[in-house]
């Protein structure tokens, strides 16, 4: 069988093209599938990770004197993205900006997939409407655990009757999230399973072993990943890194220079992209992070972890966070990052007894029981 994954594979973002990576090898080692990343990738998404953004704002005009100030920093911080794209992830032929381009190539395939991340996050920045794969026909399409982010298409598409459309020429539809099936069951009338991240497929073991990891130090915390330069929060971090007696890492060298977190003593790794977050995340005595793929790295490495947030989050619409560490049995690990300082942030998290070890074996079940009614019996 011959599979299209179409997903946000070309983000300079690790979470991104971890799980990209992830459904492509469980397709293929699981399922002997012949699987290729379509090579899409819109002008939004080209325009977030260029060097200079050619988007007419004056956020883009900013960015870009930021950008040129601080090159030596932000080419290395490219280099190691695009060397894992190229190296790890198995791409189409072509070079695709627009879901135009991309009609007639349902030909090559058995089968398209769509996901995962959050490529049904209709205000996302690179949102497309190819991820709902509306320029294919006549094929079977599959939803494999997309996000739709904070955002109701309902709510948040200029045409929300145009997606309905594509969602209903689903053969299967799933979503990451408890929102996400909510939302979508409520626009299709039709039923939507959750289905864990990609990134859960494969075991710890699996994720090391795949790769040659550089080298970290022997003790450090590392924080993945600065999503907004709030005071606040730099100081908590700060203050841990000195309570702690270890020095704090960060992986992404574009913010490290654009916020100038060295004056909070906050150094940055001299690698970035997934490898480098592999090897920080693997050996990390405690690991602080705003992102969904840190907290499921976190958890999957049976790491001692926060999951941070601001003091007003809106988490009755973005319920990312909080649904994976409540499927995980972890939501205490969610706190303010001003508070987390006079916490007792030491307090370990207990594996061994817990319950997170089995609550990733559920998911992987019935994550797996969903792509064996997709494919049929594993290889």
């Amino acid at each position: 069988m011959k599979i299209g994954i179409i997903t946000f594979h070309a983000s300079l973002n690790c979470g991104s093209m971890l799980q990209a990576y992830a459904l492509q090898t469980v397709l293929e080692k699981k399922y002997g599938a012949d699987v290729e990343i379509i090579n899409f990738a819109n002008s939004g998404s080209r325009n977030m990770y260029n060097v200079i953004d050619l988007r007419p704002k004056k956020s883009a005009i900013r960015n870009n004197i930021k950008s040129v100030t601080n090159l030596g920093t932000i080419i290395p911080y490219r280099r190691d993205y695009l060397t894992f794209k190229k190296q790890y992830l198995h791409l189409s032929a072509g070079d695709y900006r627009t879901a135009k381009q991309l009609e007639g190539i349902e030909k090559k395939y058995d089968l398209l997939i769509a996901g995962g991340d959050q490529i049904w996050n209709v205000r996302c920045p690179d949102a497309d409407k190819a991820y709902f794969l509306g320029f294919a026909k006549d094929i079977k399409k599959v939803a494999y655990s997309p996000s739709l982010g904070a955002n109701d298409i309902s709510e948040s598409a200029k045409d929300p009757e145009e997606y309905k459309r594509y969602l209903l020429d689903f053969d299967y539809l799933s979503v990451r999230e408890p929102n996400g099936k909510k939302w979508l069951e409520k626009l299709t009338g039709r039923e939507v399973e959750i289905v864990a991240d990609p990134t859960l497929l494969l075991t710890k073991e699996e994720w090391v072993s795949g790769f040659d990891l550089p080298q970290t130090e022997e003790h450090y915390i590392f924080n993945y990943a600065f999503f907004h330069n709030r005071e606040e929060t730099n100081l908590a971090i700060q203050k841990i890194s000195e309570q702690m007696n270890m020095p704090v890492y960060v992986l992404d060298g574009k913010s490290w220079a654009y916020y100038k977190l060295d004056k909070y003593g906050i150094k940055k790794f001299p690698m970035t992209g997934p490898l480098a977050f592999l090897a920080l995340m693997k050996n990390a005595d405690l690991v602080l992070t705003q992102s969904f793929h840190g907290t499921i790295f976190s958890v999957l490495f049976e790491k001692q972890f926060w999951s941070y947030k601001r003091p007003v989050e809106n988490e009755d619409k973005d319920d990312r966070a909080v649904a994976i560490l409540k499927q995980l049995g972890l939501s205490e690990r969610y706190q303010v990052i001003d508070e987390l300082p006079n916490m007792d942030y030491l307090k370990k998290i207990d594996y061994e007894n817990g319950v997170s070890r089995k609550a990733i074996s559920e998911l992987k079940e019935n994550a797996f029981a969903y792509l064996d009614k997709v494919l049929g019996e594993r290889a």
